[in-house]
């Protein structure tokens, strides 16, 4: 089985976990009774762009068994790499200062420190990002801010993880 192809069956078996249909097909709407919401859709891009595996306490340690009232409340745990510490910071708290236009433009043009893949926001959908947004959004501001950045030059609080790159 050729790479995207294992991608697609990944993705098609995550998706049947959580009741979401993929793709267009007049199958998959008709399964749904149409296309899925915003918030549907939003949720199904949360979990298949893995942003609880840093923005979710725990859900990495947790494989995923996590209340999805816990999900996006941000991460205490640092992430260290030679450019400083950062941590993955409480969505439910950001995206409550943003419109939606606005949060598509912060998405789209930040570029976030490390180990936040910012290229993936870069080149994901207007319409997956507004998606994402609504699910957010709908998820409701809860939770506390993370700690701030550190400089490299200084010690961070524990806990963090040290992450070093790897130069080929």
């Amino acid at each position: 089985m050729d790479k995207a192809r294992k991608w697609v069956v990944m993705i098609a078996a995550m998706a049947a976990g959580t009741g979401l249909t993929i793709g267009n097909s007049a199958e998959a709407q008709t399964a749904k009774g149409g296309p899925p919401s915003d918030i549907e859709r939003g949720r199904y891009m949360v979990l298949t762009g893995h942003c609880n595996n840093c923005h979710t306490d725990g859900y990495s340690g947790k494989q995923g068994n996590i209340p999805e009232k816990e999900w996006l409340l941000g991460n205490p745990v640092g992430f260290r790499v030679p450019t400083g510490t950062s941590y993955a910071s409480n969505l439910r708290l950001t995206v409550q200062n943003f419109t939606e236009d606005q949060w598509l433009q912060y998405a789209k043009a930040s570029k976030f420190r490390a180990p936040m893949p910012w290229w993936s926001f870069r080149d994901t959908t207007d319409q997956d990002l507004r998606a994402i947004y609504k699910y957010i959004r709908h998820l409701g501001p809860a939770g506390k801010p993370v700690p701030e950045f550190v400089p490299p030059d200084k010690e961070p609080a524990p806990p963090y993880e040290i992450r070093q790159r790897v130069m080929k």
